[in-house]
């Protein structure tokens, strides 16, 4: 097998890294020539928890310069710079080879729309990375790793490809990977972005029974729209059931609810929010493709998402420089809930 990783950010550098140390043909495409060279000259350097590695790959500043005959390409770009890369490789894969999506949020519907459904592996990637101010990369929490093809069809390519990706985390095959990859949009909308307007760490998001008020209204949306969609949402992690989460409004149920948040919550703790980290580096977010899906499914299907709306303005407006992060922003939604 012969492997390009596009994307050299968190997800991308430790996905590169571990596959190349263990011996598979892999190349990484970096987004800029500095990089690129650094990497050539230096390694690919990445940690797994406390452990230092680095690893010899070579990179490319560009898709066009890279060897080609990929079976498979890892896509491990934000979500808003997909398209135009997986335009590009195309031409670089072999005639049976895919492209995989590690992004955050529902990004397969555009990337078919591109490479046709037949290219495009959905993947929910339950690991987590973060990006160093050093330009390495730690694995900074577990989780499996789940894929399938957009059909739901027994593709056998997807065989090396587990086998492939079984190297960095478990990997499992499903037919429906839609719903497995809603199921994390909506963890990753409640999360990612109240992290991102409050810039506060999951372990502090957790703790705080207004925030998962605000956790639990924003699943009880995603559910609506998943309904209206006819989306089947399993449970995320093995652990999380937001069916289980919404129903009920006695005493009872509302400690259940938010003690099943707090021990989800527990393993990823020390977690900081991607979106949070793109904020405070002055990038954009991939807003749009988390709580804005959710937003546009809401305004397709006539149905009202208050919560999730707000959040998206949030972000926006951070984005733009209009507001600052800060938990004066979770008050404020707190009183637009009263």
């Amino acid at each position: 097998m012969k492997i390009l990783v596009i994307g050299a950010g968190a997800i991308g550098t430790v996905t590169a890294g571990i596959l190349s140390s263990k011996k598979f043909d892999v190349e990484i495409v970096c987004n800029n020539e500095q990089k690129a060279s650094a990497i050539n000259r230096q390694g690919l350097h990445y940690r797994i928890r406390k452990r230092k590695y680095n690893s010899r790959i070579k990179a490319f500043s560009s898709i066009v310069s890279t060897s080609g005959n990929y079976n498979y390409v890892l896509l491990a770009t934000k979500s808003f710079d997909m398209i135009e890369p997986a335009r590009q490789v195309l031409d670089k894969l072999t005639p049976d080879g895919l492209i995989v999506s590690m992004q955050d949020g529902f990004c397969e519907e555009e990337l078919s729309g591109v490479a046709g459904s037949n290219r495009i592996v959905g993947g929910m990637i339950g690991w987590g990375a973060t990006l160093n101010p050093d330009c390495s990369s730690t694995m900074s929490s577990g989780g499996d790793i789940i894929i399938g093809m957009l059909d739901g069809s027994d593709d056998p390519r997807l065989d090396n490809l587990q086998y492939l990706l079984g190297h960095i985390s478990s990997t499992k095959v499903v037919g429906n990977i839609n719903e497995h990859i809603f199921s994390k949009l909506i963890i990753n909308s409640c999360v990612t972005t109240l992290g991102a307007i409050s810039g506060l760490n999951i372990g502090s998001l957790i703790t705080n029974t207004n925030l998962r008020n605000i956790f639990l209204k924003v699943i009880e949306e995603a559910i609506e729209i998943a309904n209206a969609l006819k989306i089947e949402i399993p449970e995320y992690s093995g652990r999380i059931n937001y069916y289980e989460l919404v129903q009920g409004k006695s005493l009872y149920h509302r400690i259940r609810k938010h003690l099943s948040i707090r021990i989800f919550g527990i393993k990823y703790r020390n977690v900081k929010s991607s979106a949070l980290q793109s904020l405070e580096r002055g990038e954009q977010t991939e807003i749009d493709y988390l709580n804005g899906f959710l937003l546009q499914k809401a305004k397709e299907t006539g149905i009202e998402i208050p919560v999730n709306k707000q959040l998206v303005k949030m972000v926006h407006e951070i984005e733009e420089g209009k507001r600052k992060i800060g938990y004066s922003n979770l008050d404020e939604i707190m009183l637009a809930m009263q």
